[in-house]
């Protein structure tokens, strides 16, 4: 599960800009932000705004991203207070850093907050979102993609993201074996498999017990109802026909759930987001699951594109490379024209070890890598 914070992070070196004199880079993990030159040095910490972050007013005059004449700040969006990746003088810039300074009366780390106020005693890995105010952005959800929904409980869904590899860079081992899928701009879709005991009656499928979640839902234990008011939502039309199949293949078991509890994928196309893959709507799997949240067992990718796939008839997300992983691979792909019949960009890519496993930090190791053209574009959408 990706989750977002404003973290206490350490700088790990600083790299001078090849276009400009006056700003460098300083890296935090795997990202680069563009900085004042001799602002900060390697080793120093600091508050890690993020993309997605909503500055509030007081932080946004603090760092200098106020206009005054506008009443509204410098940065993105239609109040200038949402942290995006930038170019600056040809380089990419993601997130702010916010200084945290030495308090000698104290011996410990300071960062100013709301009226110039300071908050003592902050550490490295502490989460300072709440200290000072930032929030995660979250778009509105398109009439296309919102529904009636119900409440099943957080056990029948999932609260499913990807960590991006920027934040977790040394969790992929040089020269393990991995598999990258394209990433598409779509919006998850989840479909959980119940046994016939504990079908709904607003569920989907011959014996109401298929729930159909997206992101933003699956995390609250909510789903989609089974009605008419619902019959042209995205998430209902992407799945129908997998719902079918699931059904049929169900039939001669007087039980239910002779496939994984949960079958996860994207729904992509038009009305989805900005990019469309040329089609009207389309949905491919991506991973599957056996167990409910807190206790599922991801599948092999093997698994997932070998027999359940042609048990089902699915489409999965394209395959792009299978291989030892190294930084400088991971890079080669991540940028790039989608591998579908489309004319245009790739948000990036999808990693996964070719053996399942977990790491203390993330859990199941799944990380994204995402294309810095992408990140540019002109009039991006970002439903969930």
């Amino acid at each position: 599960m990706s989750t977002f914070a404003v973290p206490i992070k350490r700088i790990l070196a600083t790299e001078p800009h090849p276009n400009a004199d006056a700003i460098e880079l300083a890296v935090i993990d795997g990202y680069r932000s563009v900085v004042k030159k001799d602002q900060f040095q390697q080793g120093d910490l600091v508050a890690y705004l993020p993309e997605a972050s909503l500055l509030p007013e007081w932080l946004l005059k603090h760092l200098g991203f106020w206009d005054a004449e506008k009443n509204k700040g410098r940065l993105s969006g239609k109040a200038g207070n949402r942290v995006k990746a930038i170019r600056l003088r040809g380089e990419l810039s993601q997130g702010i850093c916010y200084s945290v300074v030495q308090d000698s009366a104290s011996s410990g780390q300071i960062i100013a907050g709301p009226g110039g106020g300071a908050f003592a005693n902050v550490a490295e890995g502490d989460d300072v979102a709440g200290i000072l105010g930032i929030v995660k952005y979250e778009p509105p959800i398109p009439v296309s993609m919102a529904g009636e929904v119900f409440n099943v409980g957080t056990n029948l869904t999932l609260d499913f993201d990807v960590e991006n590899w920027k934040s977790y860079p040394g969790i992929l081992r040089d020269g393990e074996e991995v598999i990258f899928t394209e990433k598409l701009h779509g919006s998850f879709t989840g479909l959980a498999i119940l046994p016939y005991a504990d079908a709904h009656p607003e569920a989907f499928g011959e014996k109401k017990n298929i729930l159909i979640f997206s992101k933003g839902l699956g995390a609250k234990g909510l789903v989609l109802k089974n009605n008419d008011r619902n019959r042209d939502n995205l998430y209902v039309r992407s799945t129908r026909d997998l719902i079918e199949r699931i059904d049929e293949a169900q039939r001669d078991n007087p039980e239910g759930v002779l496939v994984p509890n949960f079958i996860l994928g994207e729904t992509f196309g038009l009305g989805v987001q900005d990019l469309a893959y040329g089609r009207k709507i389309g949905f491919r799997v991506f991973a599957a699951a056996y167990g409910y949240r807190g206790s599922q067992r991801y599948q092999s990718w093997s698994f997932v594109e070998g027999s359940l796939r042609e048990r089902f008839g699915f489409e999965t997300v394209p395959v792009l490379y299978r291989g030892p992983f190294s930084e400088a691979i991971m890079r080669e792909y991540t940028d790039g024209r989608t591998s579908l019949d489309a004319g245009h960009i790739r948000e990036g890519i999808v990693m996964v070890p070719v053996i399942e496993r977990h790491d203390p930090a993330i859990g199941r190791v799944c990380l994204k890598s995402v294309s810095a053209d992408y990140l540019m574009r002109n009039g991006g959408t970002e439903y969930n």
